[in-house]
């Protein structure tokens, strides 16, 4: 871990002495607590792991993962698992995608312990239950901005002075909005304190200096204006409230939280929704956020495995979630509706095309169409306008390159294509074409020639079928590598 707060929390929890039933003694800690930066100055991995004989590391707060060639990875994988095989990495987590990623597609060793959730955890499961949550508004802002006369004007959301009118019916309590950047935070800022400056106190907390606060002082703050002061505080958070920020007791007072980010499942539900989760008795407050995202948490909340139910996935994906975390994408293979499969493919240089090797695997087309064809490497025909162009052989179509600007030339894009890909992209799906021709007909030293080859590409087309969508999830994470992690 690297977060400040949940290191004094662990160090607070873990490494105290505990009491032994069997010997009915106090004995000391086997745990040690280390921030992340101690632990990966080198040589301190293998020294700590050394000097403290150490059988497990925990990495806590594991929910969004580490990239290829992060510090972890490198301290973890590529040194530490070197000099000790068999030492184990225990990551938890309460959004594991990126290693569960890597479970079931094999690219890791892992085993999934599924932790304990005791009946008195009041979590997103339980507030979808008991109906706390409201659907965010499509293109929703906590404040709107309109041209006016040239000048960009703000005002305040229907839907932010709905809630901020909601805290305003208790005697104390919290309120938390998470703005996208710093400026629209300070707006949003002037007009709630220009609008509720008797009911409520408005304060902003970021990295910013423009910030009341920073994210550590701001919730100490929070603490002392509500629980102390007995006031009512509206907290505008700029990607802040992390897993490591607990508000402890202050979630008894929470009256409303508005979560706008609905792009990745982890931080929609891990953000101001997760702060709220814990262990409370407070069932008295309103929360906006992305009901599909949230729904689809506590699916997985309730089965873990249901993260590799394709339904899961593709019903996340067209609902805009692009992302599991940080370091896991969602990417689209195939969508639904009709597929015409790439049965073969055959690659022909132009001089290839000129032999009698060449003219054989050409023996789709008639001689006529053969010499047609051959002339759309002239000068004459690739310098002047040819989009358009009918090539008049039936059962086949053809893509000419220069029949096509260079930012769109579909012949290029498509160049690349393989036997997975669908014929119907590559041509058109709706003439049930047996054959086609990509053609790559400028000189290869011509600068509209962005592929560096002149020649073709014969594609035949396979029968056409309907397939279901298809989603997969890209993993940039240093679980989603073979590295034996366990």
């Amino acid at each position: 871990m690297r977060d400040t707060d949940l290191y004094e929390q662990n160090c607070r929890v873990l490494e105290r002495e505990f009491f032994d039933c069997v010997t009915g003694d106090k004995k000391p800690s086997v745990l040690k607590v280390m921030k992340m930066s101690d632990f990966f100055n080198h040589p301190n991995p293998h020294k700590v792991v050394n000097e403290y004989d150490v059988q497990l590391i925990v990495r806590d707060e594991d929910q969004y993962g580490s990239g290829i060639e992060s510090s972890f990875e490198l301290a973890f994988f590529s040194e530490l698992r070197c000099r000790i095989p068999d030492i184990k990495l225990l990551a938890v987590s309460a959004t594991p995608y990126d290693i569960l990623d890597a479970h079931f597609t094999g690219a890791s060793d892992v085993d999934v312990i599924v932790g304990v959730r005791p009946p008195e955890y009041y979590g997103i499961s339980e507030m979808l239950e008991d109906n706390v949550i409201e659907d965010i508004p499509q293109g929703f802002r906590p404040i709107q901005a309109q041209d006016v006369d040239g000048e960009k004007v703000y005002n305040i959301h229907p839907k932010t002075i709905e809630y901020v009118n909601y805290l305003n019916t208790f005697d104390s309590g919290l309120g938390i909005i998470r703005e996208s950047n710093t400026s629209r935070a300070t707006e949003l800022r002037r007009l709630l304190r220009d609008k509720y400056r008797k009911e409520c106190t408005t304060i902003l907390i970021g990295s910013d200096p423009t910030c009341d606060f920073s994210i550590n002082e701001g919730i100490k703050e929070l603490s002392d204006l509500i629980l102390k002061r007995g006031q009512r505080v509206v907290l505008i958070i700029v990607q802040a409230l992390t897993a490591g920020k607990d508000l402890g007791i202050l979630k008894e007072k929470v009256r409303f939280g508005i979560e706008p980010r609905d792009k990745q499942l982890a931080n929609g539900a891990q953000g101001i929704t997760g702060r709220f989760c814990g262990y409370h008795n407070n069932r008295n407050f309103k929360l906006m956020g992305s009901l599909g995202l949230l729904k689809h948490y506590a699916q997985f909340e309730q089965d873990w495995e249901i993260f590799a139910d394709e339904e899961w996935r593709n019903t996340l994906y067209n609902e805009n979630v692009k992302g599991l975390s940080t370091h896991t994408k969602f990417v689209k293979m195939q969508a639904e509706g009709s597929f015409i499969p790439v049965k073969d493919i055959d690659t022909l240089s132009y001089e290839q095309m000129l032999t009698e090797e060449g003219r054989e695997k050409l023996s789709i087309i008639d001689d006529e169409a053969y010499h047609r064809l051959l002339d759309y490497f002239e000068s004459h025909f690739y310098d002047v306008s040819t989009k358009g162009t009918r090539f008049n052989q039936k059962g086949v179509t053809v893509r000419i390159a220069s029949g096509y600007n260079q930012s769109s030339n579909r012949v290029y894009k498509n160049w690349n294509c393989t036997l997975d890909s669908d014929f119907g992209n590559i041509f058109f799906k709706k003439i049930p074409y047996q054959y086609g021709i990509l053609i790559s007909n400028y000189p290869i030293d011509d600068e509209r020639n962005t592929l560096g080859f002149t020649g073709v590409k014969i594609i035949q087309s396979g029968k056409k079928e309907w397939r279901s969508q298809a989603t997969s999830v890209q993993n940039g994470s240093m679980y989603g590598k073979d590295n034996d992690a366990e």
